[in-house]
């Protein structure tokens, strides 16, 4: 995907009605910030008038939906009927690019941190149900580069929302802490030779160090969190192209709630998004395939605000170097289930919770991140981070 460095706005009101088919590219306002927005509707949504799936496609860092909503995606719209909706990031001040507020870090550093950027992708979301006919239990997402990571936290983040996500060079990044409430389909794509995003999460932009978890520790955590089997079916796609490049396909099957997680290791990939017939594969056509074999159903409502609810809760000292107590005497909730999860979505400690207002932790935990898991009476969770030095 390559970067450009213009910009074109189209002022244009999500809240009138719509009535021709292609991109729709506008903006609106959200938290006091003018975001820019492209939404495609193709011809046969006019023709059969049923609800249809959406699509949210975030682009790389540098880029903007100008260049990114140009990718195949929309071409197959065009016969699988659904609805496209791109969403463009905002500058980080530091990069210098327009980049998401992913969770991407290098030690206390996130990227763009201030951007609300789940709440404007939610806010669009919601923008087009009210004009489109959507269906909303098929509502998916999918991210390249930095846009990866940003799809990443939205599937944590939105588990409830969204049916499937595909991350395409893109990992899962280090200031994240919220852990998928169910069962979330997952899509992933890296290459070994990937020199801006590294497989081993080592390097990324040529000049950080790593901004998130390596290609398969960032899979092994949607395994672990999906349930699913721990031995993957291993295939590998025929070499049609002779491009020097091969895609080994890994299936994790059998996942809660109907989920799965399939990760294609691009031996020999670059920074690309690969489609026939240069490579061996679609990217375009085998997320939609993923895409297309799930759906979401209404689950429990969430706290009604998480984020009052996470400062009532109390963990110190953190960072710590041994005893660390939790104190949620000041919430209402009840809570009756803790977890400790390690940085790959490894349950690492596990307690009942019966009436205590405080839980003091003594384990001898290794030196590294891990995510305080608090769930309530009914099946809601809150999470927050823990450092042990």
């Amino acid at each position: 995907m390559k970067i450009k460095f213009y910009t074109t706005i189209v002022i244009f009101s999500l809240h009138v009605g719509i009535s021709f088919a292609g991109f729709i590219d506008g903006t609106f306002k959200f938290d006091n910030k003018v975001r820019k927005f492209s939404i495609y509707v193709p011809n046969i949504y006019y023709t059969q008038n049923k609800p249809v799936p959406l699509l949210v496609g975030l682009h790389g860092f540098g880029d903007e939906i100008s260049s990114f909503k140009n990718i195949c995606m929309s071409g197959i719209a065009d016969t699988a009927n659904y609805i496209c909706a791109y969403a463009e990031a905002l500058p980080d001040p530091l990069l210098l690019g327009n980049a998401w507020n992913s969770g991407a870090a290098v030690g206390p550093i996130v990227v763009n941190n201030t951007s609300k950027d789940n709440g404007f992708i939610n806010a669009l979301v919601d923008s087009v149900i009210r004009n489109y006919m959507i269906d909303t239990t098929r509502m998916y997402v999918f991210g390249f580069s930095f846009g990866a990571f940003m799809t990443d936290r939205l599937a944590a983040e939105n588990t409830n929302r969204f049916a499937a996500v595909a991350n395409v060079s893109g990992l899962r990044g280090n200031a994240i802490t919220a852990l998928p409430s169910r069962g979330m389909p997952y899509l992933k794509f890296h290459g070994t030779n990937d020199a801006t995003i590294s497989y081993n999460g080592a390097s990324t932009l040529g000049f950080l160090p790593g901004l998130g978890l390596s290609a398969e520790n960032t899979v092994k955590f949607w395994v672990t969190q999906n349930n699913c089997d721990a031995t993957p079916i291993v295939d590998t796609m025929p070499d049609i192209a002779n491009d020097g490049k091969r895609f080994v396909r890994f299936t994790y099957n059998n996942g809660k709630e109907n989920s799965k997680v399939v990760f294609y290791k691009v031996i020999n990939g670059e920074h690309s998004w690969y489609g026939t017939p240069a490579s061996d594969i679609s990217y375009c056509q085998t997320i939609w395939s993923f895409f297309r074999q799930f759906s979401r159903t209404r689950v429990v409502t969430s706290i009604k605000n998480q984020k009052e609810e996470v400062a009532k809760i109390s963990i110190y000292p953190n960072p710590s170097n041994g005893s660390v107590t939790i104190d949620f005497a000041a919430s209402q909730e009840k809570y009756t289930l803790l977890r400790l999860y390690s940085i790959t979505g490894e349950v690492v400690y596990t307690r009942a919770i019966d009436n205590e207002l405080q839980i003091v932790l003594d384990n001898k935990l290794a030196a590294g991140m891990y995510v305080v898991s608090l769930t309530n009476n009914d099946g809601v969770t809150i999470t927050q981070k823990l450092v042990i030095q």
